[in-house]
């Protein structure tokens, strides 16, 4: 449906008649359906998908496929038929099987970046609707609330007046202002487009405010399409992890066709003849190291970690950038927005004020119950403490708490005003309801409630607060003059709860001449101060063990902002947040300080003040990051939408209020992560996002610690075999076929393993990618020792009876010892712990691929698989010898292992030593 685009200087009333909607009630869900399907989806918002083509194009062009098919050409023209179709095959199957599996990866990322698409509340048929951008149609009228994105061009209906971020659209580069007065255009001349003030257009930001407004525009049609095109959203296509391991892998690669020209050349000169065999058998070893393909198995590593964040394990978490896996790795700081990430939402009530003193609730003894000040606090606020109490609180009707609350300023509305019933409290109806952030209210919760037919005003809220609108004090059952002696006593008793971490909630109430809330002024006045209630916050026990995770190790820092308050502070020091050597930085330091530098292992807290301090936050990050701390920021705020987009790695979660689930769209957009939680804070599961992180690049280092030892191993027994006269090397299609198969069954393995319980504070070396020689000495070394372990057995037979053993015995007990050790050495140096002693740290599969490939090595020793070599059949006897290298290869990583935990213990105790002295 085409109209002009002068939709600022038409009336929405002229508009909706255009467009053929209603403004109130919207379109009806069959005409929505009927547009959507004759103009398409809102194709605004794109995720670009992975070309199958351009990735077999890619593989074509590796290295390793370039060295097999040369290798492949070289057997065809010395009509080595066998060899030749071998290869070739390798090339076409793994040649598919890697294209499959980077398809594989680029799908999963592209489904979560699909995250990003806005989704907005949609009027149909009078029913409000959340829907993807994607299902909007011209003519929807949608509801925008602060945070969220503008799914399409749309000219406001109403609104109080709305402050949007336009985000490059327009060359308004401030925020600016918005309302839904239509506007003349004078003389003839057009608007410009940056005056438009009732025009909203896709890809902006709501700010603050809310707004009713009519989409006139998408896709192709909007401003966004016409300056930018389609808004494409990035997925994997370029992970900077996948470029490192490329260039790692060439380097690879190159080294091994070295070794191909060596092996060639020595073994020409110690055959003293043709050196064709050396030279295919040492090609297709080089092939078959995978170097080329380690990128992608490692781009798969990351897309588990991803598809696993996702899972019900870690609370519905969504990683939509997947490029910042690699920086949540590397991240060593984790940024809290605020204690109440970390607070459960319980409200334990530990005293009450009744108008005379302050009593504890377990304190035996006379005394008023505080039933009735939790009846009136509950109607109010929706407050209601956990705990038990005196047997008149039993009355507070108990299936209420599913509604749940994180703190004082409850947003309690939410509920009536989606679901449009009375919160009834035995005879008690809510008539009506003013939250504490109504500028009218005077920041009290106000409720008008009625009982029997009199209406009774009551206000809760911070005690000072409350005062300010009482003129009397109930005490016991008489109601008296409210003096300044009680006013300084109420706020000496206030004061001494405020510095141990307990906040307070003021209750008042008077009967009201109205049955509305039209008059809260006046509501507010000449009340009777019941009392106050003395609460405090329990902390979510999966995020105390989250703390403590990162306790135990020394790499890993924390902070929290705070608003500087008693609360806060006591709060924090109450969970162990807070203990000696850690650090609690004032406002007053931070503003003063060019840069905040945290000791590796050390927690801060630091003061941001509560005026503007979303402001104060992003100024305190960016002290860290000047300080040397690469962190990843949990948030739930939408004015942090720009420090979200500073930090490292950002981390979205809702809001606190158990009622409400959704996270804005605004920070939703600027995240890397969303984490939905099942329970908690959203502390614990934004936690087990950077341990997957972290696991995936820990498997990563692994998997290329075993490539390199397995392949350096099968490199020597070809180098030695290549001066050996009498010893013939495995054949290219054995090295290929057994060689490929092992190391990608051990390689998967190893990708998929959990990460270790503590890996959130291990140290960074264990789980960055090997860099320099330095880092590839240990898998070097191991893959030099394994190689001559492997060629005892066959030396010992040569030495012991070098007439009773043939040459195809001994390769078949060299090839069946390293199938034997290959996965050996593989569950080593994937495993943290030993592999005899039951952990959490060793996978369930690493057992499973140890007895597969245990068969597999005595299928190949005692049947007819060794044909595939030319080898002979070994005996019982001899295959027992072939145990050897794998038992040996065990018990020394062993040792190995047991000496270096040993001296990292050493060591560890040393420095606590150090510290306490």
């Amino acid at each position: 449906m085409s109209i002009d685009t002068n939709w600022h200087s038409k009336t929405p009333e002229a508009l909706a008649g255009e467009l053929g909607t209603d403004l109130f009630r919207g379109l009806h869900p069959k005409e929505a359906a009927k547009r959507l399907s004759k103009n398409g989806h809102n194709r605004l918002w794109r995720v670009k998908r992975a070309s199958v083509l351009e990735a077999a194009l890619r593989m074509l062009l590796d290295l390793s496929t370039l060295v097999l098919l040369v290798v492949a050409v070289i057997a065809a023209i010395f009509e080595k038929t066998t060899e030749f179709v071998s290869i070739l095959s390798v090339v076409v199957l793994g040649g598919a099987a890697r294209v499959a599996l980077h398809v594989r990866t680029q799908r999963i990322f592209e489904e979560k970046a699909r995250g990003v698409i806005p989704r907005v509340t949609v009027v149909r048929n009078s029913q409000a609707l959340i829907h993807s951008a994607e299902n909007l149609v011209v003519g929807d009228v949608v509801m925008l609330y602060p945070g969220d994105t503008v799914p399409g061009d749309a000219r406001i209906i109403s609104t109080p007046g709305v402050f949007v971020y336009e985000n490059k659209m327009t060359d308004n580069k401030s925020l600016i202002f918005k309302n839904a007065d239509t506007i003349v255009d004078e003389g003839g001349v057009e608007c410009p487009i940056e005056k438009r003030d009732n025009m909203l257009y896709a890809g902006s930001t709501i700010v603050s405010g809310e707004a009713r407004a009519l989409i006139v525009a998408l896709g192709g049609d909007t401003l966004a399409a016409a300056k930018f095109g389609t808004l494409t959203i990035p997925s994997g296509e370029k992970l900077k992890i996948s470029e490192k391991m490329t260039s790692w892998s060439r380097v690879f690669g190159i080294a091994s066709l070295a070794a191909i020209l060596v092996i060639t050349v020595a073994g020409a000169a110690a055959r003293g003849g043709s050196a064709l065999e050396v030279l295919l058998s040492a090609a297709a070893l080089s092939a078959a190291a995978m170097s080329e393909a380690f990128p992608i198995i490692g781009a798969y590593a990351l897309a588990a970690a991803v598809r696993k964040a996702d899972g019900e394990d870690s609370g519905r978490a969504k990683v939509k950038n997947a490029a910042s896996v690699g920086d949540m790795n590397n991240a060593d700081t984790i940024v809290l927005e605020s204690p109440i990430m970390i607070k459960a939402g319980d409200i334990t009530l530990n005293s009450y004020f009744d108008g005379k003193r302050l009593v504890n609730v377990d304190e035996p003894g006379e005394g008023s119950s505080p039933a009735e000040l939790l009846k009136l606090c509950y109607v109010t606020t929706g407050l209601l403490p956990q705990g038990t109490f005196s047997p008149a609180v039993a009355e507070v009707p108990r299936e209420e708490t599913s509604f749940g609350y994180a703190g004082i300023r409850k947003v309690f509305d939410e509920y009536f005003e989606r679901s449009y019933e009375s919160r009834t409290f035995e005879n008690t109806v809510l008539v009506g309801h003013e939250p504490s952030y109504g500028a009218e209210s005077g920041g009290l919760d106000t409720a008008l409630i009625c009982r029997g037919g009199n209406f009774e005003a009551i206000v809760s809220g911070v005690v000072d607060g409350v005062l300010s609108c009482c003129t009397n004090i109930r005490k016991g059952g008489k109601i008296c003059p409210l003096t300044k002696d009680d006013v300084a006593a109420i706020r000496t008793e206030v004061d001494a709860l405020r510095k141990r971490g307990v906040f307070t909630v003021g209750v008042a109430r008077r009967d009201s001449p109205y049955v509305n809330m039209n008059r809260v002024s006046a509501l507010q006045m000449c009340m009777t101060f019941e009392g106050f209630l003395a609460l405090s916050d329990r902390p979510y026990g999966d995020a105390l063990d989250a703390i403590r995770k990162c306790r135990e190790g020394t790499s890993c820092r924390m902070v929290c902002f705070t608003d500087g308050s008693d609360e806060d502070r006591a709060f924090l020091e109450m969970v162990g947040f807070i203990k000696d050597g850690d650090r609690y930085i004032t406002y007053e330091e931070m503003v003063g300080a060019e840069r905040i530098t945290l000791e590796p292992g050390q927690f801060a807290a630091i003061s941001v003040g509560a005026r503007d301090s979303a402001k104060m936050r992003r100024e305190a990050y960016k002290k860290l990051r000047l300080g040397g701390c690469s962190a990843v920021y949990v948030s739930r705020d939408a004015s942090d939408m720009w420090l979200m987009k500073e930090a490292s790695v950002s981390v979205a979660v809702p809001a606190a209020s158990k009622i409400s689930k959704t996270i804005p769209q605004s920070i939703r957009s600027s995240s890397d992560v969303i984490v939905t939680p099942k329970s908690g804070g959203g502390v614990f599961e934004s936690f087990r996002v950077v341990e997957l992180a972290k696991g995936a690049f820990m498997n990563m280092r692994r998997c290329a610690n075993y490539l390199l030892a397995s392949n350096v191993a099968k490199l020597f027994l070809v180098l030695v075999a290549s001066f050996t006269k009498d010893l013939t090397p495995a054949s290219p299609v054995a090295l290929l076929l057994w060689g490929l198969l092992i190391d990608l069954a051990v390689a998967f393995v190893s990708l998929r393993r959990d990460p270790p319980w503590n890996i959130i504070s291990v140290d960074k070396s264990a789980h960055e990618l090997q860099k320099g020689f330095k880092d590839f000495a240990f898998a070097i070394v191991s893959g030099t020792v394994w190689g001559l372990i492997l060629l005892t057995i066959p030396a010992a037979l040569s030495a012991l009876s070098p007439e009773g053993v043939t040459s195809g015995v001994v390769m078949n007990l060299v090839f069946s010892s390293a199938l034997f050790s290959i996965p050996v050495v593989g569950i080593e140096m994937m495993t943290n712990g030993t592999i005899f002693k039951k952990s959490k740290r060793r996978s369930g599969e690493i057992p499973l691929l140890f007895f597969a490939c245990a068969v597999l090595a005595v299928l190949f020793a005692l049947t007819g698989l060794s044909s595939v070599i030319g080898a002979e059949r070994l005996t019982f006897k001899q295959f027992l010898l072939t145990l050897i290298p794998g038992a040996v290869s065990l018990i020394s990583l062993e040792i190995y292992k047991a000496a270096s935990k040993s001296g990292k213990s050493g060591k560890n105790k040393e420095t606590v030593s150090s510290k306490g002295e």
